[in-house]
């Protein structure tokens, strides 16, 4: 009777020694795997709060850029109006024309980043003009930035310090040649007229955006370098047609690529 509870405990000592450490084993595993299903989890909520902040972002930029180019020509006078007129018409606007100058210049902080989100990996189609049209966009609207300053300060101070009309006439016409505000004006015209234009080409090419997207971009570029109310309001409503899609495909493409929340099941262990 000894002998034989010695044999079974000997047999259940070899039988811990072999059981015991692949149950370690398996638990350790399932801990790291996890531990890895929670940290692939928070890095696909964190890339797509990401998307979604883009795409938002690339909303809000040509809405706060169209709505404060609307605004600049309900305030500036109609036809061809000199630098005095402009500077009455601010004068007699004032909450306006500050309005439509902070929307302006809020278009860089929105637009650059949501634009640049666009960017595809290297390969896939239509990837070389959305890379060039974002970069393009992204640079113009930092200049637009800029522009918002260099415009809507200067008239805004001519009519707070009630300067002479002979003052303002000869400062207009100086600015008109000075090297650093034609650079300006011409990446912010080139940024995002241009750039606006080859980003929804590759965006189209790579299936992103639907083709009245790119008409509507079309119509955006027409409607910003014609005057008019009418056709600044035209442009709010062709940058919405034009961009509101763009931003979707941000948060689609995020939605294509998101990774599994559970790397490991249960039959990963079905061998075992």
């Amino acid at each position: 009777m000894v002998d034989g509870m010695a044999r079974s405990a000997r047999r259940d000592s070899t039988l811990r020694m072999i059981v015991l450490p692949r149950a370690v084993e398996r638990d350790r595993r399932r801990g790291r795997s996890g531990a890895a299903a929670r940290n692939g989890t928070v890095a696909g909520m964190s890339e797509t709060t990401r998307s979604r902040v883009a795409a938002l972002l690339l909303v809000l930029g040509p809405l706060a850029f169209t709505l404060g180019d609307l605004l600049r020509r309900v305030v500036v006078p109609s036809g061809n109006p000199t630098a005095v007129s402009i500077t009455q018409a601010v004068s007699d606007h004032q909450a306006t024309w500050l309005a439509a100058g902070l929307l302006n210049l809020l278009t860089g902080f929105l637009l650059m980043p949501g634009a640049l989100a666009l960017i595809p990996a290297s390969g896939l189609r239509g990837a070389r003009l959305t890379t060039i049209g974002a970069v393009m966009v992204a640079v113009g609207s930092v200049a637009a930035a800029a522009h918002s300053i260099a415009f809507f300060s200067p008239y805004a101070l001519y009519a707070k310090a009630s300067a002479p009309a002979a003052t303002v006439t000869a400062i207009d016409n100086a600015s008109e040649s000075y090297p650093l505000l034609i650079a300006v004006i011409a990446i912010f015209m080139i940024g995002m007229m241009l750039g606006s234009l080859l980003l929804f080409i590759g965006l189209r090419r790579a299936r992103r955006v639907p083709i009245w997207s790119v008409v509507a971009v079309v119509v955006f570029v027409v409607s910003g370098s014609t005057g008019g109310v009418l056709p600044g309001v035209l442009g709010v409503v062709a940058g919405m047609v034009a961009f509101v899609p763009a931003a979707r495909s941000l948060v689609r493409s995020e939605a294509t690529t998101q990774p599994s929340s559970r790397p490991w099941t249960r039959t990963s262990y079905s061998h075992r």
